[in-house]
C-alpha cells in the first residue's frame, strides 16, 4: 500500500467527485481515480460507491475516514519535522490558543522571545472555537477542557476563572444585580446560538433561567469591546476584566473556571525549538495568572 494514497481517499470522501478531489489536490481527476483504485486493491475493500452524480463512501470506507484523517496528519507532521529537523532552533512552530489568552498573555511574551530567537517562526491561532486535534496541524496547543483524543502529551499549567462584569458607567446608570434573577432587567452580552456550549453560556443559563440576551456574539474580543462601551452584563475572564477596570457582579455567586491544560505534539517535542516555546508560554501563563491570585482571595 502506498501511503501516499490516503490524501486521494481523503480528498475524494470530501469532495465527493473526481473532479472536485482533482481539484483539492491539484491533479487531474484520471490520476484520483487510478489512486483510488490502487488504494481500494491494495487494501481488497471497496471504499466509495460510484453513482451518476460523483462517489459515495462505502460503510467500510466511511468506518476509516478518522483513521485515514489520523494517520495523514502524522505523516504531515513527521514530513515536516524531517524537512526542518536541520536546524534546531529555526523554522516554524504552531500554536492554536482560546481566544484572548492568546492575543493578551501569550502574544507578548512571544514576540519578546522572537527576539532572543529571530529564526523562529511562530504561527499563532487564536480563536474561541479550539482547533481539530484529529488534524494535528499544532505543534502547541491550549484547552479549556482536558481533550481525550490526539497524539498530544498533556499538562495542567492553571485554571481560567471567569466572574461577570459591566462597565463603570454601565453600573452608574443601571446599578448592579443583588440575585441573578435582576439579570432579567439588566442588558446581558450572550454568545451566539452555535457557541451556547461554552463554559460562560452555560455558567449564565443556569443561574439565570430562562434569560435572553441583548446582544449575543462570536466572539470575546467582541465581548470585552460591547462591555467597555457600556452595552450591559458579560461573562469574561478575570485575567481580561480586572485589569480593564471593570464591575464585578454577582461576587458571592460560584463563579466559573476552566482548566488549562497544554499539549504538546508527541512528534514536534523532538523539536529543541518547539520546547523552547512550550517552556516561554507556561512562564507566560504561570506569571499572569499569578498576578491575579490576590484578587482571587480578597
Amino acid at each position: 500500500m502506498d501511503w501516499n494514497d490516503l490524501k486521494f481517499f481523503l480528498a475524494l470522501a470530501q469532495a465527493k467527485t473526481l473532479s472536485g478531489a482533482a481539484a483539492l489536490l491539484g491533479t487531474s481527476p484520471s490520476t484520483v481515480s487510478r489512486r483510488i483504485a490502487a488504494l481500494e486493491q491494495a487494501l481488497q475493500v471497496r471504499l466509495f460507491r460510484p453513482h451518476r452524480d460523483g462517489y459515495d463512501l462505502t460503510d467500510a470506507g466511511q468506518g476509516l475516514v478518522p483513521t485515514a484523517e489520523q494517520a495523514g496528519a502524522q505523516m504531515r507532521v513527521f514530513e515536516r519535522n524531517a524537512r526542518e529537523a536541520g536546524d534546531e532552533l529555526a523554522g516554524p512552530v504552531r500554536i492554536d490558543a482560546p481566544e484572548l489568552l492568546g492575543q493578551d498573555v501569550l502574544l507578548p511574551a512571544l514576540i519578546r522571545f522572537m527576539r532572543d530567537y529571530p529564526a523562529i517562526r511562530v504561527e499563532l491561532r487564536s480563536s474561541v472555537q479550539p482547533v481539530r486535534l484529529a488534524a494535528e496541524e499544532a505543534d502547541i496547543v491550549l484547552r479549556l477542557v482536558r481533550p481525550n483524543q490526539g497524539n498530544y502529551r498533556l499538562k495542567k499549567v492553571g485554571a481560567i476563572h471567569f466572574g461577570l462584569y459591566a462597565s463603570e458607567g454601565y453600573v452608574r446608570r443601571n446599578g448592579s444585580p443583588d440575585v441573578p434573577e435582576d439579570l432579567h432587567r439588566h442588558k446581558v452580552i450572550g454568545w451566539a446560538e452555535d457557541l451556547t456550549y461554552l463554559t460562560m453560556a452555560n455558567w449564565l443559563a443556569s443561574h439565570c433561567p430562562g434569560i435572553r440576551p441583548s446582544l449575543r456574539l462570536t466572539s470575546f474580543a467582541a465581548q470585552v469591546e460591547a462591555v467597555q462601551k457600556g452595552a450591559g452584563w458579560a461573562v469574561l475572564p478575570d485575567f481580561i476584566a480586572i485589569p480593564a477596570g471593570f464591575v464585578p457582579g454577582l461576587p458571592d455567586l460560584f463563579r466559573p473556571e476552566s482548566e488549562l491544560w497544554l499539549l504538546t505534539h508527541a512528534q514536534s517535542r523532538a523539536l529543541q525549538r518547539v520546547n523552547l516555546v512550550r517552556d516561554r508560554v507556561i512562564v507566560a501563563i504561570r506569571e499572569e495568572l499569578n498576578q491575579l491570585r490576590p484578587q482571587h482571595s480578597a
